[in-house]
């Protein structure tokens, strides 16, 4: 089955900061969870190719110096290197490509070359292999094998010629959603927006935002794009043809109201506090409010009570607790105010069954679970999308136990082991949910819920245990796999501790990394990976679930 591939440039507007790279990895991943592949062209962050280009004109020989590119495309290869650090934090599959790497070659002098060629197969085959290319815009390989520049603007121009090239979707990311009737950034009032424009008419209304030659490279090829700004849901589409602009409305700032602030809370504190224009918190829960206001957070943003929260008038209630009960009573007194759900808690929405997704269709409201299963790994979002085709599903769905296990066979024993899963925030001080396998399990029955439309229970799974696990006698690789397939027409699961080959795709997941593989009805296989532990990756999945909500309700 081939994978979607999307060419997605950021550019210099949405660098400002650091913080914007971690915006950016969020961008990458709520693209990759639908189902596409990605390559992520990166320009420099914010002024640097300024501050580049004046050191190289107060310590060289002027603006046609030969050796002029080896400076100024460090920007965007610091760039490129900071969105791959990000990526890798909240556990998706990020490799970076250099120009060289992918044969990208330009031809030209000076700070003005033309790209000419680039190794479609090399690109084609590391998206293959790492479903996430992260490579430096605005330079490539010139004359006598020497890097050369783009001229200004020159990510714009990479992304555009590499979408070409490869035949895929391609989507500039500025600070602005869209193009405009007037500029957006002024303080013009009742400005509108174009669904789509034409490459002619987008040069006149837009000529700051793209660069003129990639504008006029899409109009020779007859090369359809987007522009947009990270996050937002809608860009418009410049192509042939131009349709009426049309007002828009200010995105609404969702109200949230939290059930822990653990490892993973903190993590979506933070990354709720950092995305402010859209997100406010409201209210938090917690047990000890003391702990938190000694770390700084505001008492009056804490409670230990849940009427507290309902009283705090929420639009989106976060559980990232542990547990059936009370969450699950909770979670359906939220339902029942028409609140949204995004819930890490996979024993309690996994206990909801089928009941709980249908009491959410009756009260109007999005309840969302992502982050229950898999971590970064987007396995649930896979299952949603091509239930009825799926024929059986084999995953690593415990980011711990994988870990524990790659560390016993390295030599380690299980207590060491244990411990260091323990110290890195990977497991819980109780760790018999990981270790026994009935953290799994729920996620299994999840699996089931949304790829088979099958309710199964705790008791119809078959679990192996990890529980003084030594690795003797295994020649391979060492790893729990959760397997839920169709099998003459009946479901079966289990949660089976295999000996597989190294070069086995679910042997390769190192660490807490997690894999997963989906049999489709027509023989197809379909292969996703990501971190299935820590708290980044299951943040991450929760702010995409929060994103999501958002697109539907706060426009």
């Amino acid at each position: 089955m081939p994978v979607p591939v999307i060419v997605l440039n950021f550019g210099h507007s949405v660098l400002k900061t650091l913080e914007d790279y971690s915006d950016a990895a969020s961008e990458i991943y709520r693209h990759y969870r639908r189902g596409q592949n990605i390559i992520a062209v990166m320009s420099a962050q914010n002024d640097q190719t300024d501050i580049l280009m004046a050191e190289a004109r107060r310590i060289g020989p002027g603006d046609h110096a030969k050796n002029l590119a080896e400076l100024v495309s460090l920007g965007e290869k610091r760039s490129a290197a900071l969105l791959a650090l990000a990526l890798e934090r909240i556990g998706a599959p990020a490799y970076v490509r250099q120009a060289r790497d992918l044969g990208l070659r330009a031809q030209g002098r000076g700070a003005n070359t033309k790209l000419v060629d680039l190794n479609v197969d090399q690109l084609l085959q590391d998206l293959t292999d790492h479903d996430i290319v992260v490579m430096p815009g605005f330079m490539a390989i010139g004359e006598n094998d020497r890097p050369a520049l783009l001229t200004d603007g020159g990510a714009d121009m990479t992304a555009l010629y590499v979408a070409d090239k490869i035949k895929s979707r391609g989507l500039l990311l500025k600070d602005v959603d869209g193009v405009y009737d007037g500029d957006p950034r002024s303080s013009q009032t009742e400005l509108k927006r174009y669904k789509q424009i034409s490459w002619d008419e987008c040069a006149e209304k837009a000529q700051v935002l793209i660069a003129p030659r990639a504008l006029g490279y899409a109009a020779k090829q007859k090369l359809s794009f987007e522009l947009g700004k990270p996050g937002m849901p809608d860009y418009t589409i410049i192509s042939d043809k131009t349709l009426p602009a049309a007002p828009t409305r200010q995105a609404k700032k969702m109200r949230i109201a939290m059930l822990g602030c653990g490892v993973v809370g903190g993590g979506v504190y933070r990354r709720v506090e950092a995305n402010s224009e859209r997100f406010e918190i409201v209210k938090i829960m917690v047990r000890n409010i003391k702990k938190y206001t000694d770390q700084g957070m505001k008492a009056e943003l804490l409670t230990t009570e849940f009427a507290d929260l309902l009283a705090a008038k929420p639009d989106i209630f976060i559980d990232v607790s542990g547990g059936i009960e009370p969450a699950l009573t909770q979670t359906r007194i939220m339902l029942e105010n028409g609140i949204h759900v995004v819930t890490a808690n996979k024993q309690a929405v996994a206990a909801g069954g089928f009941a709980l997704d249908n009491f959410a269709l009756e009260n109007k409201a999005m309840l969302c679970c992502s982050s229950s299963a898999g971590g970064g790994m987007p396995v649930l979002e896979m299952c949603k999308r091509e239930a009825g085709r799926i024929v059986k599903v084999e995953a690593l769905l415990n980011g711990t136990t994988n870990f524990m296990l790659d560390e016993i066979s390295a030599g380690k024993s299980y207590e060491a082991a244990l411990k260091e899963a323990q110290d890195k925030g990977f497991a819980e001080a109780d760790p018999s949910g990981d270790v026994n396998g009935s953290d799994a399990a729920a996620k299994i029955r999840l699996v089931a819920r949304f790829a088979f439309g099958k309710e199964i229970e705790l008791s119809d799974i078959a679990c192996e245990t990890i529980e003084g696990f030594s690795g003797d006698g295994f020649k391979g690789k060492a790893k729990r796999i959760a397997i839920c397939s169709l099998e003459g027409g009946k479901l079966v699961s289990k949660l089976e501790l295999k000996d597989l080959p190294e070069t086995d795709f679910l042997a390769q997941a190192a660490g807490e990394e997690a894999h997963a593989v989906f049999t489709f009805d027509n023989g197809d296989i379909y292969r996703i990976r990501g971190k299935g532990a820590g708290r980044w990756p299951t943040t991450e999945a929760v702010m995409a679930d929060l994103f999501d909500i958002s697109a539907q309700y706060a426009f």
